[in-house]
């Protein structure tokens, strides 16, 4: 049985992470707010992390990131999923953007940060099963496009985002 936020917004589905919702004309997915964060070594590598995508039944190349608890700062959300999903803490936050994934049919905004001054830090993460990292050279991220690798569209466009920030900083002398 469908209940109701108000008249015009009605809940069809509710599950864990997601609720459909009709607006009287037509539904859309509705979820928390979530931080993306692009971390830079000093040698401008990436740390991007492998994690199950249930949607597709196989891996998926990501950024680390997470739900927004409520709240939190997105800045403290963006430290806080970087120690828990890669085991390092940012000494510096950029905000670098919002990203609305699917505008049309689904509320989540990303907000993306670039972390540098990477230290180990770790925090217990909540997810069941292992994450794996790899490092990936920032100036040549889309070879993993090209390569079928990368195909989340919202890392992409962190990802290019982070690069376009840096892009001054490195002509200047330094990151």
């Amino acid at each position: 049985m469908a209940s109701s936020d108000s008249e015009m917004n009605t809940i069809v589905y509710q599950g864990e992470y997601f609720s459909i919702r009709h607006d009287g004309d037509s539904e859309f997915v509705h979820t928390g707010d979530e931080v993306l964060v692009v971390p830079l070594t000093e040698a401008g590598e990436v740390i991007v992390i492998s994690e199950p995508a249930p949607a597709f039944g196989e891996h998926a190349l990501l950024v680390p990131g997470g739900e927004v608890e409520p709240a939190e700062p997105h800045i403290e959300t963006a430290n806080r999923e970087l120690q828990e999903e890669i085991g390092y803490k940012a000494g510096r936050l950029d905000f670098l953007g919002e990203l609305r994934p699917f505008s049309k049919y689904l509320t989540v905004r990303s907000f993306v940060y670039l972390a540098r001054d990477l230290a180990p830090s770790y925090l217990q993460g909540d997810e069941g099963y292992t994450i794996a990292t790899e490092r990936v050279v920032l100036a040549e991220f889309e070879r993993l496009i090209s390569a079928g690798r990368l195909r989340d569209a919202r890392v992409i466009a962190a990802l290019f985002m982070a690069r376009q920030f840096v892009a001054p900083i490195r002509s200047g002398g330094g990151l």
